[in-house]
């Protein structure tokens, strides 16, 4: 009995003591429950506020600032309100500390995630870059052992709660689902959707991607591989928008970057592919497209018209020592709108192959091919630049052996003007030839050859420009819009047989000292022009000849535009192969001006000096000559001085010295001329 009740007592002692045990250890896991995270609190803050925020300026060379934090049992600390500077700020920053790896010892984390992370990398006031400063530091520390110890290395941080929103560089970049994977030499960046935007002067760019994957090497920020798929963009410089779709983008380190897709024209897909890559200082671009709309370029496309042009081909520009630049295009829908070309937009259909380059002031044109219809144009050449323009060059100009009609239809029809109707049959071929040199002696800057296989025979001309009618009486426009029939026996008009040989050589020696010689052009009157137009850096002096001139006044308005300019030259040469020399001087001598409302050479000497044509002294009919390349000019500055002035005064004295080398006057007939009297009518001085 007793000793059944010892053993009773034994038992419920023990099951007392169980319990009793049972309570401390409850108490203390209670204890621990409640103390630990209040003791890690207590002694993160001390860390955190005087220990870590420190640490972190100093490691990261920028202020940081940590607002709180949270420490659980499970390894898990959350810091509250991170700012790192201007660069980064963050709602929370969770650390995950694995289970395996506290068992082991370890506190690195194995995975953290940012929540509402917000990222800014922008040069400061003196240009540089502070993000580059701190991703070098880092590094720096990395190299060197900072990270502090072996601890596990660091799996991925995942960006949580939002989207990363970075503004790097004026670029404004939202992505969702990211992940980052660090690695030896940098990390790897997945993502989900990603929208950008960015913004400069004049120019705007909105993108989209499906997914980005991109290894990326720090602290250089290099992308040595990357993949972007599932891309929209649109693209404006102030115009119509440029809409891009299935973009997908590939590349990175040495290989470059390659990106494919489609341009939206009005519905209708159009692909393109574009290529850039770089290496040992070179850097290359590749664009390649079918059809491509260039809308989206009007707002910067000057007199180009762009809203209807499409492009196809490919063009690459490489920067390697110089600028080099190869391409093929077509192109469809471009006009081009200037007063200077023609009153008409020029459509410019039609065919290039380009391949030139650039190095210092030297530009070398290796081939530059035009193809439009059957007709098509070589050059090459090279042309270097000074300080205020080209300063030496050559060019080269081939025209292949061609249908004289396909060539006349390659022109434009705004450019073509009455020549559209010109019936002509037989081939035309040929090449120019011309060299620059401003260094050279005035004179021999420039020179122009030109060797022309023109086979053109005109079965019909058109009629309102028919040089044949500039044989008989005509209605003539003058340049101040009057009209007046001109011709044998009309009015004024001045038969050449009835002129002294110095009164009909006196213009033609101040005009043009060629006209007997040359077919309607002078190449060495329009080298020496175009070599003082170059020098002087302006318009200075023209080079037409009288049966040009003569062209201009009889069918074609006055303003100089290029469309004017081509009638012009092929009417000139229609007239010098249907009209005979003394023809057009006759003609040209009657309706030239010579004064303000003054047309042809009878009213001239009649209004400046009272007396009929063959009256005209040598320095009279001087003067006259001298008042060619501005009649309205050089009248008003008499009238305004009631005088012959020291500049007309000149120019005769020019004039004189060309009709003694012209051998129209002997040399004591020019040393008389230039000291005898010039009496004016006083109703010419405006006296």
């Amino acid at each position: 009995m007793r000793a059944d009740v010892a053993s009773g007592e034994l038992t419920a002692a023990t099951a007392l003591w169980r319990r009793l045990r049972q309570e401390r250890a409850a108490a203390a896991t209670l204890v621990l429950a409640v103390a630990t995270p209040v003791a890690a609190a207590r002694y993160l803050a001390h860390r955190i506020h005087d220990r870590l925020e420190p640490a972190l300026t100093r490691a990261l060379g920028v202020d940081a600032h940590v607002g709180g934090f949270e420490a659980g049992l499970t390894g898990n600390v959350t810091v509250a309100e991170l700012r790192i500077g201007d660069l980064l700020s963050a709602d929370a920053v969770e650390a995950a500390v694995s289970l395996d790896s506290l068992l082991a010892g370890e506190l690195t984390p194995d995975e953290i995630r940012v929540t509402h992370p917000r990222l800014r990398a922008v040069a400061d006031r003196d240009g540089r870059e502070v993000w580059r400063q701190v991703l070098a530091r880092l590094a720096a520390r990395r190299s060197h052992g900072g990270t502090g110890g072996a601890g596990r290395r660091l799996r991925r941080i995942v960006v949580s709660g939002g989207d990363l929103v970075a503004d790097v560089r004026g670029v404004r970049v939202r992505a969702g689902d990211v992940e980052l994977h660090p690695s030896g030499h940098g990390v790897r960046i997945v993502t989900g959707a990603v929208t950008m935007a960015a913004a400069g002067n004049g120019w705007h760019l909105d993108g989209a991607l499906t997914r980005v994957g991109a290894d990326v090497r720090l602290p250089e920020l290099a992308v040595e591989r990357a993949a972007m798929v599932g891309g929209t963009a649109t693209f404006d410089l102030g115009g119509p928008a440029m809409a891009l779709r299935d973009l997908t983008v590939v590349g990175g380190g040495d290989r470059g970057w390659r990106l494919t897709g489609t341009v939206d024209d009005a519905g209708a897909p159009r692909p393109f592919a574009a290529a850039l890559a770089a290496d040992a200082g070179a850097r290359r671009l590749a664009i390649a497209g079918e059809r491509v709309p260039l809308a989206v370029l009007a707002p910067v496309s000057g007199a180009l018209t762009l809203g209807d042009a499409r492009a196809s081909g490919q063009i690459a520009l490489a920067l390697d020592r110089g600028l080099w630049l190869r391409g093929a295009l077509e192109l469809v829908g471009a006009r081009l709108e200037h007063p200077a070309v023609a009153d008409a937009p020029v459509d410019l259909d039609g065919a290039i192959t380009v391949a030139a380059h650039r190095t210092g002031d030297r530009v070398e044109l290796e081939r530059l091919t035009l193809r439009r219809g059957a007709a098509t144009t070589e050059l090459a050449g090279w042309l270097r630049w000074g300080g205020h323009g080209p300063t030496a060059g050559a060019l080269d100009v081939a025209v292949p052996d061609a249908r004289c009609r396909d060539l006349l239809d390659a022109v434009p029809a705004a450019l073509r003007g009455h020549l559209d109707a010109m019936v002509v049959r037989g081939t035309i071929g040929g090449h120019a030839h011309a060299t620059l040199d401003l260094d050279a002696e005035l004179g021999d800057g420039v020179h122009l050859d030109l060797d022309l296989d023109n086979r053109c025979e005109v079965v019909a001309d058109p009629p309102e420009v028919d040089p044949r009618r500039l044989a008989g009486v005509v209605e003539h426009r003058f340049p101040d819009g009057t009209r007046a029939a001109v011709g044998p026996g009309i009015g004024d008009w001045v038969t050449l047989a009835t002129l002294p040989a110095h009164v009909r050589g006196a213009l033609v020696a101040a005009e043009d000292a060629r006209f007997w010689d040359h077919a309607g052009f002078d190449l060495a009157q329009i080298a020496r022009s175009l070599e003082i137009d170059l020098r002087e850096d302006r318009l200075a002096r023209g080079g037409s000849t009288i049966s040009q001139q003569l062209v201009k006044n009889a069918f074609l308005h006055q303003r100089r535009t290029l469309a004017r300019k081509l009638e012009e030259a092929v009417l000139t040469w229609r007239l010098e192969a249907v009209l005979p020399k003394t023809t057009i001087l006759e003609r040209y001598l009657n309706v030239i001006e010579l004064g303000p409302g003054v047309y042809g050479l009878a009213a001239a000497a009649r209004h400046w000096f009272g007396c009929a044509p063959a009256q005209l002294t040598v320095r009279q009919v001087a003067f006259l000559a001298a008042l060619t390349p501005a009649p309205r000019t050089i009248s008003a500055r008499l009238a305004a001085g009631h005088k012959l002035d020291p500049d007309t005064a000149q120019r005769i004295d020019v004039v004189l010295r060309a009709m003694r080398r012209a051998g129209v006057i002997d040399a004591s007939t020019a040393h008389a001329a230039a000291g005898a009297p010039l009496e004016f009518r006083p109703a010419a001085l405006g006296r």
